[in-house]
């Protein structure tokens, strides 16, 4: 154990060991004078309760962290927008990419948007969902949005680019 390891002592502890020098105390003192017992008996009691408040105090102060990194919950609402935009420049550079970057990251991602923000629901109504989508969006970008046109496997078209993944996300806001 190193010297900045602190000493924690359990409540139990305090309390038994109190209780036992009171006892002994007790037990010394029925043969002695009776006045001075009650100033015997009390200083154990008052060393206990010392240790106890010491040790309630320093559970209460704040600890230290070795490193911040090791966190698992984010460090506030800074470390949250970090985040936030880390994510969102990775998902807008695969509007850059391949057609199967767009199908696997993108196109998930708008079409739950879309079935959320318009209430249809592809998998009720898949003639409701599409109709409302060409409304939206019309042909050319539906046609990025719409979750049965995937084509995971296709690397060599391109994806349509940021130009048209802002387009649709500006009409989506727009519901």
């Amino acid at each position: 154990m190193n010297d900045s390891t602190p000493v924690t002592v359990s409540r139990w502890v305090v309390v038994g060991g109190a209780i036992a020098v009171v006892a002994l105390i007790e037990v010394i003192g029925l043969g002695h004078q009776r006045d001075v017992l009650l100033v015997l008996a009390g200083a154990p009691v008052l060393g206990a309760l010392g240790l106890l408040l010491w040790s309630l105090v320093d559970r209460s102060r704040p600890k230290p962290r070795a490193d911040p990194a090791d966190d698992e919950i984010d460090n506030g609402p800074a470390e949250t927008l970090r985040n936030w935009h880390a994510r969102a420049e990775m998902v807008a550079d695969r509007a850059d990419g391949s057609r199967a970057d767009w199908d696997r990251h993108l196109r998930p991602l708008l079409a739950k948007e879309f079935e959320l923000s318009s209430g249809h629901r592809t998998a009720k109504n898949r003639r409701a969902t599409e109709t409302a989508g060409k409304l939206l969006f019309g042909e050319e970008l539906w046609r990025w949005v719409d979750p049965a046109n995937s084509a995971l496997r296709d690397q060599t078209t391109r994806a349509p680019g940021r130009a048209a993944l802002d387009e649709i996300l500006r009409r989506l806001q727009s519901m």
